[in-house]
């Protein structure tokens, strides 16, 4: 199986928009490195996720991708 069919499987499958978000942003990051615009798109992804989410778990778990995403961003080179 190639990388590119990586995400076909089904048991890979994101499971929400912030599982979707992690997985673009992975895959941003397996080509040649994370960048800022990656963390940053993840970032938002997060932060909105944190805020319309009905399940407590899932908001602390995207506020603190958020957070993480934002204190990381900067020191990316591209």
């Amino acid at each position: 199986m190639s990388e590119a069919d990586y995400y076909t499987v089904p048991e890979v499958q994101p499971i929400d928009r912030l599982d979707a978000a992690c997985q673009a942003h992975d895959k941003d990051c397996s080509q040649g490195g994370c960048s800022s615009k990656g963390d940053l798109a993840l970032r938002d992804v997060a932060l909105a996720v944190a805020v319309t989410s009905p399940d407590v778990r899932t908001r602390t778990t995207a506020a603190l991708i958020a957070a993480a995403m934002t204190a990381i961003a900067p020191t990316r080179s591209r």
